[in-house]
């Protein structure tokens, strides 16, 4: 297997959420793209819906349709909606480290797929620029109940235990 890391851009805006103090949070929209560009998905991201001032925690990707699966089935279009349901930092002098927990639901051709995902990120500055930071992140995917899906029988045999 290649243990090259895989590399992208992640970019981060200020909200203003019409308090006296601004927020700032990761460009969704930009992200997911270059994040999807990266992986080399089958079918690259079309549209991103996210509205930040409304719903910073909700999160719609509409992907194109896609050519042909390993089992020559076409790969129609899908939709994913993905919520952040929690989130935790941590902070030193030259780092700080983010996690975020979230649900994805993807709708596709005859098929609903559920997955629940912790993203844990430690960001440091880079020491030759003050203008920008390397990261690493971890992605944990959790198995889900679903019992029309590989993990989801993997959750019944160890009756919903962690794994």
């Amino acid at each position: 297997p290649d243990d090259t890391p895989t590399q992208y851009l992640s970019r981060y805006m200020t909200l203003d959420d019409g308090k006296k103090k601004n927020k700032i949070i990761a460009d969704r929209r930009f992200n997911s793209i270059d994040m999807t560009r990266a992986y080399n998905q089958l079918t690259p991201v079309e549209e991103v819906l996210w509205d930040p001032k409304k719903d910073p925690t909700l999160l719609k990707l509409n992907f194109a349709a896609g050519s042909m699966t390993a089992d020559m089935m076409p790969l129609g279009p899908r939709r994913s909606e993905i919520y952040i349901t929690g989130r935790k930092r941590e902070e030193g002098e030259q780092y700080f480290a983010a996690s975020e927990r979230i649900r994805q639901v993807t709708l596709g051709s005859g098929a609903v797929t559920v997955s629940d995902t912790e993203i844990i990120t430690e960001f440091q500055w880079d020491a030759g620029n003050d203008d920008e930071m390397k990261a690493v992140q971890r992605i944990a995917v959790y198995l889900t109940p679903n019992p029309n899906s590989r993990e989801g029988v993997l959750w019944q045999q160890v009756n919903g235990k962690a794994v």
